[in-house]
Parts: structure tokens; C-alpha cells; sequence
């Protein structure tokens, strides 16, 4: 019988002593039948509205991004899409619809772990699931398009450290205490962070938090041998250096369950999402040392406005007043929804505060 999360946790630490933050993180997250995302599918019925299952204008949005990239190169076909995290298929399902009619010879390849949302991606694509293909990692052959990543890096497990007296820097680690879990202060638990946390503590005073990320490295260098040539998307929430410090002195570290925000992550592992703000700065560098040419990031409100929401949002708005001046009320009220949903896309305080990064690998920039 497979050993229940709480149960490996606690075996691991009683062999091994405390755990860095980061194995904490891996197993309440993506443990393989009580993670928090074993038995969930993002954007169903979890504490966020992502942009895909918000609207279907978000996806049809982005299939401009993506014709715009298919006519940089040249009009490949099949134009590739490969994206990690899917969640219920809702970006998919909408971008392949819009991209057709575009004539983009699109395909798309889900990067999934879990069988349980592979299914769900393959019903909510319905027939165009014949234009899909499903994979648990990014080993793949490598395609001509693109790879796609919405509100997925800020679930890479992070170190949690904390900026000690004079500059020097501790690791927050997880140990047993009775029937929880409790923090640990300690030393560092990889070489590989002596540097970069040195360069966050020179900004922050003693007791100050950060967290650092090292899965996005090998994920760039795994999303460009993804890639003959073409370009990664990436929209999620976060900062750059050295906003993401000053501005998250106690870290970036949160915790959901259902809508509310909860205290700790050390309670109930499993039942709650955890999530970090991605440091953009740590991504570009990672995506160029991977062979990606990063553009420069900009909020999702910037990007979609590029991508022509304002003109969608007039002819939506044009639509809605038309059908109140005709006496269609119920097509009004539908319409003044739909526009409603539209504007959340790139609403300041929300969903447009989001940060998108573009790269190109051999390939020119998109018009």
C-alpha cells in the first residue's frame, strides 16, 4: 500500500533529520495520491480565477501571440504548442479554437503529470483532442513552436531562507514536532546557494526572508531541447530583482485552501496549495543561459493590450448597448458579463498586475 503523505514525511525526517523547505514543498504539492495537485486540477474550483478559466477571450487572446510567433517563423507546419500545467484545458481548448480559424497548423502537446487531469484535458477539448498529444515531461522530440507556461513557476518548490546578523544567510527546515511540523533554522543545505543568497541578503536586514528557486534552471534548459527553434511563454506572478526583496520582506511564500489564505504551510500538508512569486530575473538569466534571447518583462494588462483587449472590449461594449437599445435585456446583461470577465484580464490589482516573459531560441522576434 502506498505511504500516505503526512506518513513519508515523517518517516524521512525521523531517518534523516529535518528537511530543507523545499522537499516540504515537493511532497505536500506533488506527492503522488495526497499532494495538494494529486487530486486537484488548477483553476477548478481552487482559491484563484486563472485567466483561461476566467474567459474564453484570454485564450483566444493568446492565439494571436501564437500566430504572431508562427508568422516569425515562417509558417511552419505543424506549428507546436507544448504547455505545462494545462490545468482543466481551458487555454487550449480556446486558442486552438481561435488559431484554426486563424489557419495556424497548430498542435499541441500537454505536459501533464497526473492521469486524472490528462482526462479531464482530453474531454474538454472534445474532437480537437485529435490534435493533441499528452507527455509527463518535456523529454519529448523537439518541435518548431512554442512553450507555454500560465501561473506554473510559482509552484516550483523554493528554498525558504532567512538573512541572519551580518549579512549571513539561514535555511528554513521542517522537522517533526508531536503530531505537526514545526521550522528549523540551519545551515545551507546546497553549495549552490551560497551566491545567490548572498546577493538577495545584501539588500534586506536581519530576520528578512526570501526564497530562491533552483527547478527553473533545469527547466529552461528542459523547455529548450523542447524546442528546435521558437520561443517560451511565460505568465505568472511575480517581481524582479531587487523589488521582489524589498518590497516581500517576510518572503513570498503563501498558502490557500478553498478561497482564504491560510497561516502556515506547515499545517495539514496536502491540503492546501503553496505557492512563491517567481523572480523574473532569475528566470531571464536562466532562459538565456539555456539559449533563449529573453525580451523584456511587462504585466499581462501591457501584453494583452499589444494583443488588441481594448478593441475586443469596444465591440463587446458596442454589442451589449445595441441589444439593451433592441429591447434584448437577457443578451445585455450576457454581453455586460462577458466584458465584465474581459476587463479582470488586465485589471491593475489583479490578473493584469501578472508578469509576462518572452524568449526566442533561433528564431526572430514576432511582429
Amino acid at each position: 500500500m502506498a505511504t500516505s503523505l503526512r506518513q513519508d514525511l515523517r518517516e524521512r525526517m525521523g531517518s534523516s533529520g529535518p528537511l530543507p523547505f523545499i522537499d516540504f514543498m515537493q511532497a505536500a504539492l506533488y506527492h503522488p495520491s495526497d499532494g495538494y495537485y494529486a487530486s486537484r486540477v488548477p483553476g477548478h474550483g481552487s482559491h484563484y480565477r486563472t485567466s483561461p478559466s476566467l474567459t474564453p477571450w484570454f485564450g483566444r487572446l493568446v492565439a494571436r501571440e501564437l500566430r504572431r510567433m508562427w508568422q516569425a517563423l515562417g509558417g511552419p507546419d505543424p506549428f507546436w504548442v507544448v504547455e505545462v500545467g494545462g490545468g482543466q484545458g481551458d487555454l487550449a481548448a480556446h486558442a486552438m479554437e481561435e488559431t484554426g480559424s486563424m489557419g495556424v497548423p497548430l498542435r499541441w502537446r500537454f505536459i501533464e503529470r497526473f492521469d486524472r487531469v490528462r482526462d479531464w484535458q482530453r474531454r474538454r477539448l472534445g474532437p480537437a483532442a485529435g490534435s493533441a498529444q499528452w507527455s509527463t515531461d518535456l523529454s519529448g522530440p523537439p518541435v518548431v513552436g512554442c512553450v507555454l507556461a500560465n501561473e506554473v513557476l510559482d509552484n516550483f518548490p523554493v528554498h525558504l531562507l532567512e538573512v541572519a546578523e551580518a549579512g549571513s544567510v539561514q535555511e528554513v527546515y521542517v522537522d517533526v514536532d508531536g503530531d505537526g511540523f514545526v521550522e528549523r533554522l540551519g545551515a545551507l543545505s546546497d553549495v549552490a546557494l551560497i551566491e545567490p543568497a548572498r546577493e538577495a541578503a545584501a539588500h534586506l536586514a536581519p530576520g528578512a526572508r526570501f526564497e530562491i528557486s533552483p527547478g527553473v534552471e533545469s527547466w529552461c534548459r528542459e523547455a529548450s531541447r523542447a524546442l528546435t527553434r521558437g520561443y517560451l511563454l511565460l505568465i505568472d506572478y511575480g517581481s524582479l530583482e531587487p523589488d521582489i526583496w524589498l518590497e516581500h520582506p517576510d518572503g513570498t511564500v503563501a498558502t490557500y485552501r478553498g478561497q482564504d489564505a491560510t497561516p502556515s504551510p506547515l499545517d495539514q500538508p496536502g491540503s492546501k496549495d503553496i505557492t512563491a512569486d517567481v523572480n523574473f530575473s532569475a528566470v531571464a538569466r536562466a532562459a538565456q543561459s539555456a539559449g533563449f534571447r529573453p525580451g523584456p518583462v511587462i504585466t499581462q494588462a501591457s501584453w494583452l493590450l499589444s494583443l488588441g483587449i481594448a478593441r475586443v472590449a469596444e465591440e463587446i461594449e458596442t454589442a451589449g448597448f445595441m441589444a439593451a437599445l433592441e429591447g434584448l435585456v437577457q443578451e445585455a446583461t450576457v454581453l455586460q458579463g462577458e466584458l465584465g470577465r474581459l476587463m479582470e484580464l488586465g485589471d491593475a490589482g489583479g490578473l493584469g498586475s501578472l508578469l509576462v516573459l518572452r524568449a526566442a531560441k533561433d528564431a526572430p522576434t514576432p511582429c
